[in-house]
């Protein structure tokens, strides 16, 4: 059901003319957040200013009832100064910038366009689950509504050694900012996509299987899981960056957890969150 304002719907109830403009608000996994208008001019909207983007084509919302996953496919065309944290659009979402990005579509009414917004009305909402096409200009990013988190295949609990939780999720309880550490990119050896140096000096592997999120630079916002350390801080990523890291970005970085009994009780002392079974015996094969 969707809802609106009163003045909304007295505007819409009158007979008046009025203008539509879609609000796109594209939430980054490292809490970065994106607002651009699909109008010709910024728009002004709950306290937030939707900025002159990309031009962004969509095509019709699937709206179903029940939990069938409704989708919508944007077409985004962007010149190459249409930057995010001064990388061009494109090369950024081609580094996986948009990967499990959040994304908010909203239809706002005005009468005027010099005039403020009257009311919005939500039209989508859910999270980047393909990019199916990237071009030299132009990408097309498919977003699923929320119900595409139910597509799970496996039972909510198993028996297995390893904790079922993930680390600082509502299960384990951890709250990441008392194990945050802030530290510096370094500049030698010279960064690269995967792998750069820090100024931190952290015991090996410490952060594996963690996270990092930038607070400066061309990665600002961006959040990416680390693959290992070692002892002189060297960070290696599972994937690559959107953008090369720069000696002296800043960034907040989140120790891992391999969700073994003595890492959750040495590193954590969560141990009465530990879910698993790891006394359970494992899986054997007799041949007769």
């Amino acid at each position: 059901m969707k809802t609106a304002s009163p003045a909304l719907i007295t505007l819409l109830n009158s007979g008046a003319d009025f203008q539509m403009v879609d609000l796109w608000t594209i939430t980054l996994v490292g809490g970065a957040v994106i607002r651009w208008s699909g109008g010709d001019v910024p728009i002004a909207s709950g306290g937030h200013v939707y900025a002159l983007g990309p031009m962004i084509e969509r095509q019709d919302i699937s709206e179903k009832i029940g939990l069938d996953v409704a989708i919508v496919d944007m077409a985004i065309t962007a010149n190459p100064d249409d930057l995010i944290n001064g990388v061009p659009i494109i090369p950024f979402i081609r580094g996986h910038g948009f990967d499990g990005a959040n994304v908010r579509l909203d239809r706002a009414f005005l009468t005027d366009w010099n005039l403020p917004v009257v009311g919005t009305v939500l039209r989508f909402s859910g999270r980047v689950t393909a990019i199916s096409a990237i071009t030299g200009d132009g990408a097309t990013i498919t977003v699923s509504s929320w119900t595409v988190l139910l597509n799970a295949n496996m039972p909510a609990n198993l028996y297995q050694a390893a904790c079922l939780h993930a680390v600082y999720d509502a299960g384990c309880a951890l709250n990441p900012a008392a194990f945050a550490v802030t530290g510096i990119v370094g500049a030698s050896p010279a960064p690269t996509l995967t792998m750069f140096d820090t100024s931190l000096t952290p015991p090996a592997n410490d952060f594996a299987q963690g996270r990092i999120v930038f607070t400066s630079g061309p990665n600002t916002g961006i959040s990416a899981t680390i693959m290992a350390n070692d002892t002189a801080g060297l960070f290696q990523l599972v994937s690559p960056l959107p953008a090369l890291p720069v000696a002296g970005n800043t960034f907040t970085a989140y120790p891992g957890c391999d969700l073994t009994q003595s890492r959750c009780s040495v590193r954590f002392n969560n141990l009465g969150r530990f879910k698993a079974t790891p006394y359970v015996p494992v899986p054997e094969t007799a041949f007769g």
